[in-house]
């Protein structure tokens, strides 16, 4: 059954692509025939395009039909689906018969380390990202972008290449290293790439927080560095070490440059019996417990690609975003929220947004009934507040897999998933995660 599902969708990524290339020529055909009497007729300011959308977990081609105006015979058509009940994450869609405005003229760009790129059919924003290594919202900043998950077959987008320092600036074994942002915001992941001229191990710290490389290659390492959300914005060195197979050390330290973050400001009102879950010896006791969990590293990566939404199409509601400056009650002491909120109502599905291990499924005094989920070297993904745990300790779990349910236990206003990335004990902003591929 599973051989035959896989075909399936391999024989419908086959398809896709044939119908991408078929939608582009017909696209260049008809901007070379407009004197066709019959053809539609468009405003001198508007242009038909091609749209493609990334089916998200929980999406139906009813519920991308009601969201864009369209019918179901609409995508059927356009897509050349036999079964209208069979599409699956990550599968691209055409949406026929939308009209954008024209897009501005792009001028040339004068810096060395900026490119264009002419989208081809088959790619997301998300592989155009990777193919550069620079992250989603940089390609959406520099191209006015508002959706990540629509992209326009034949568009010119602004590029620019990551910071990468070669071996004529490097010392031996150091070929190369490179950030996937040169400069980042607080409370976002950072990738470190390190490529060396000989086999060796690689180690290093940033701010006394240790960094677990994992080999990709013969001589090709990577690791990720979280950002805290409250991080001073400064400039922080990066320490990298190699040591060779004579035991001898090259130590190679790296300027981060950390700049603010764009986060706003709330107040939470809790009522008495919610504000005593503020007693910092319950807080306290609760995050020991937690960072007993996510200080353990597991050596390799369980997770492929951009994690999805751990809610279905249909409740991508968020309420509360992630580095929200807080204050509860009116106090003057700040914090800031560790996650991304989901607004829900009690017993709306929650799936799991990547591959990983249940390490924690129990109910927790602030956080309710908690699930978190280790998806390996130091990265772990947790799921409060929930009314019912549908996974166990030590269970395995795949990207859309049922782990529980919204609810409103714990310390809450009202039901809802705070959904929470932790990078080497850090909180980390959850959203890059599924816009972005990382590493």
């Amino acid at each position: 059954m599973r051989k035959s599902l896989q075909a399936r969708i391999m024989m419908m990524n086959w398809k896709t692509s044939l119908r991408l290339w078929a939608a582009l020529i017909y696209c260049l055909i008809w901007s070379i025939a407009p004197a066709l009497a019959d053809s539609p007729q468009v405003e001198n300011d508007q242009q038909p395009i091609i749209i493609i959308y990334t089916v998200q977990p929980g999406d139906t081609l009813l519920s991308i039909a009601l969201r864009y105006n369209l019918t179901l015979t609409d995508i059927i058509r356009a897509n050349n689906l036999s079964d209208a009940d069979f599409i699956f994450p990550g599968q691209q869609l055409i949406l026929p018969g939308i009209i954008l405005p024209s897009l501005p003229s792009i001028p040339f760009i004068s810096s060395s380390s900026d490119q264009v790129h002419m989208v081809k059919p088959g790619e997301t924003l998300f592989s155009i990202a990777e193919l550069y290594q620079m992250s989603v919202n940089d390609i959406m900043l520099l191209n006015n972008l508002t959706d990540p998950y629509f992209i326009q077959i034949g568009r010119i987008l602004k590029v620019r290449s990551s910071l990468v320092l070669r071996s004529s600036q490097l010392d031996y074994p150091f070929t190369t290293v490179s950030l996937s942002e040169p400069i980042v915001m607080q409370g976002r992941t950072l990738v470190v790439r390190v490529a060396l001229a000989e086999a060796a191990t690689v180690s290093g710290t940033f701010m006394e927080q240790p960094l677990f490389f994992y080999q990709n290659g013969p001589q090709q390492f990577w690791s990720l560095i979280a950002i805290h959300a409250l991080l001073e914005p400064n400039i922080y060195p990066l320490t990298l070490i190699a040591t060779l197979p004579d035991g001898k050390t090259v130590t190679k330290v790296q300027e981060v440059q950390v700049i603010e973050g764009d986060y706003s400001t709330e107040t939470i009102w809790l009522d008495n019996d919610r504000s005593g879950l503020l007693a910092p010896e319950l807080v306290q006791q609760e995050q020991q417990k937690l960072a007993q969990v996510w200080s353990q590293v597991s050596p390799r990566p369980w997770w492929e690609g951009p994690f999805w939404y751990p809610v279905g199409s249909d409740s991508l509601r968020i309420t509360s975003n992630f580095g929200t400056r807080r204050h509860y009650n009116g106090g003057s002491k700040l914090s800031f929220h560790g996650g991304t909120d989901f607004g829900g109502g009690v017993g709306v599905p929650i799936y799991a947004p990547a591959a990983g291990r249940v390490v924690l499924a129990e109910r927790l005094t602030v956080r309710g009934n908690a699930v978190l989920i280790d998806h390996g070297l130091g990265l772990y993904s947790g799921y409060w507040h929930q009314s019912q745990i549908a996974v166990n300790t030590g269970q395995e779990v795949q990207p859309g897999d049922l782990i529980g349910y919204i609810g409103d236990t714990g310390l809450v206003t009202g039901p809802h998933l705070h959904w929470e990335m932790r990078l080497n004990g850090v909180a980390v902003s959850p959203l890059q995660w599924v816009r972005e591929s990382i590493p």
